[in-house]
């Protein structure tokens, strides 16, 4: 799909190319410079043997020569310093892009890049028996932006919720379980009965150490197939899978996959014995294997320990394999935290030496934790908070806002536009970050409702479909029809700039896993919309034709808001 903003650097590279200069480099300027391309000439200095202003200006001098007929999208192209500055013709520029948006509507910026691509995410992956704390919220949405961008751009996405229901952990709940547990409590207040004998039992086991060596055995019974630590190991998944779903739910969040760790326990033989046969793994002294990496400036990676029994890393090489084989995926991003990027570093390697996958085809998607004023968060030491709170909080404190300003919204629609505008502020304040950065928890900042946030682009929406409704219906029609807009404030010019830029944008936000460009661009298409709407009359503009231009400017611009929001998990509403 080639969108106006590609034809029209195309437009700037054939023009420089015929001018004489060869594949010329199209850059972005900075704002303070209004051009909407710049060619820098630095690197034709030393064949041509003058200085880039020189260059320039000779370019332009020829361009202006093969432009003789007129410019089409430019209004005039100058040489400045060193820099051959292409200066939009607006007009022309927006007549072009309106039509596009209003043709393509919800479907602007979609491509078919992707086609024929299938994409697997590994994303959220909460651990069974623990409820989602505010932490897992990063991993969820970022993953469920990704997902939503690049199916966007043509790829078949897959989402995988590879939930954490094996381990050492479960022999510890099975022994807290049978000391304390209470069927009834755990069935009437579900995962977190299940956490609080978790956090009971580490307590109990600082002042009995025992307790550690019966978890052990707990788990060794669940490992040999125990028939009563299966039923209450799976009891424990089906209650915290039905918690998790209501979560997802409220968050909007789906999966096409929710295979848990111990899918793949049947296939990790099979991983240790396939790296002992290519002579990449060895078995040390204490009976362990080890895959040795120093080679590559990593630490070693036991896959096996030396009981037998398997580690995350064996599990995550026999996933790697499964994915491979069964979807043949063109990328697998792990969306997980930063904190866990040497592991990555180390597994991705051992996966390539085995033949699973290359390693440009496993990537991740890391970001910064998120963490408590005091310090990080702990299950075991009680110290997290909880996503469901947030959640919760967040509608409530919407609810509160609706009302103060809208009360005749009740009943079901209160409670719908309250959760739209509560999860909107969530996950705004999330997504308008650049990922790579921990986030300090703090309640005001995750739940806001004034500034950048999401509800504020919400109502910028609301605000420009108010417009477009109580414009009559012949004024709609006839602006549909207009063929050459009339642009006459540098607002509605910057405005435009940035509807253009935006199928750009989306593709940046692909290529490098980063939800918060799209973000950026929503809020500076916001801010530019709202300076146009307090300065420049729309429905009372004099003559038709502005009223018709400008009509255009406000329906293309709530449609780039829409399916950016959209994008980034987040729900619009015709009314807040």
């Amino acid at each position: 799909m080639r969108y106006l903003i590609e034809r029209i650097k195309e437009r700037v590279i054939n023009s420089v190319e015929g001018a004489g200069l060869k594949s010329p480099e199209v850059e972005v300027p900075p704002e303070h410079i209004k051009a909407i391309f710049a060619v820098p000439c630095f690197k034709y200095a030393k064949a041509l043997k003058k200085p880039p202003a020189e260059i320039a200006r000779d370019v332009v001098e020829k361009i202006s020569v093969s432009f003789a007929d007129g410019l089409e999208f430019f209004e005039r192209v100058e040489a400045e310093g060193p820099y051959i500055n292409f200066y939009a013709d607006w007009n022309a520029v927006a007549s072009r892009l309106f039509h596009e948006i209003l043709e393509k509507r919800d479907s602007y910026g979609k491509d078919d890049l992707g086609t024929g691509k299938r994409i697997l995410i590994d994303m959220s992956s909460p651990n069974i028996a623990k409820p989602m704390s505010v932490g897992h919220l990063r991993s969820t949405i970022i993953g469920d932006s990704l997902a939503r961008i690049f199916s966007f751009l043509g790829y078949e996405v897959i989402r995988d919720n590879h939930l954490g229901d094996w381990g050492t952990q479960f022999g510890k709940l099975l022994c807290a379980y049978k000391l304390w547990g209470k069927k009834d409590e755990i069935e009437r207040e579900g995962v977190k009965a299940l956490l609080d004998l978790y956090v009971r039992f580490h307590q109990e086991a600082e002042k009995n150490p025992e307790l550690e060596e019966k978890a052990r055995e707990e788990f060794s019974k669940l490992e040999k197939g125990d028939d009563e630590n299966r039923k209450l190991w799976k009891w424990f998944i089906d209650i915290s899978i039905n918690e998790f779903k209501r979560i997802y739910q409220l968050l909007g969040v789906d999966f096409e996959l929710w295979l848990g760790e111990s899918f793949y326990i049947p296939m990790c033989d099979d991983v240790v014995r396939d790296a002992l046969e290519k002579g990449i793994a060895e078995i040390d002294e204490s009976g362990a294997v080890v895959v040795k990496l120093e080679k590559y400036g990593l630490p070693n990676l036991i896959i096996r320990k030396s009981d037998e029994s398997t580690l995350y890393s064996t599990r995550d090489l026999a996933t790697i394999r499964y994915r491979v084989e069964k979807f043949d995926p063109w990328k697998i991003l792990y969306v997980v935290g930063s904190e866990q990027r040497l592991y990555f570093q180390q597994v991705f390697r051992v996966a390539e030496l085995l033949g699973y996958a290359t390693h440009e085809r496993l990537v991740h998607v890391d970001f910064g934790l998120v963490r408590l004023p005091e310090g990080k968060m702990s299950t075991r030491k009680g110290r997290v908070v909880f996503l469901e709170d947030v959640i919760n909080e967040a509608i409530e404190r919407a609810k509160k806002i609706v009302v103060e300003r809208n009360p005749e919204i009740q009943g079901k629609d209160l409670e719908e536009i309250a959760r739209k505008v509560g999860i909107a502020a969530i996950k705004f304040a999330d997504l308008s970050q650049n990922r790579v950065k921990e986030v300090v928890f703090e309640w005001d900042k995750m739940i806001s409702f004034e500034g950048d946030t999401g509800p504020y682009l919400q109502y910028t929406y609301v605000r420009a479909k108010s417009i477009m409704e109580k414009a009559q219906q012949n004024e709609v029609g006839k602006a549909a029809k207009l063929k050459n807009v009339i642009l006459t404030e540098e607002v509605e010019k910057e405005l435009v700039r940035k509807l253009l830029f935006f199928p750009a944008v989306v593709r940046e936000a692909s290529e490098h896993y980063e939800p918060h460009r799209i973000a950026s661009q929503l809020l500076e298409v916001a801010h530019m919309f709202n300076s146009f709407y307090q300065n420049v009359p729309v429905l009372k503009a004099e003559r038709e034709e502005l009223r018709h231009s400008r009509l255009k400017l406000v329906e293309s611009t709530s449609i780039i808001i829409k399916t950016g929001l959209e994008l980034l998990g987040i729900e619009v509403m015709e009314r807040m």
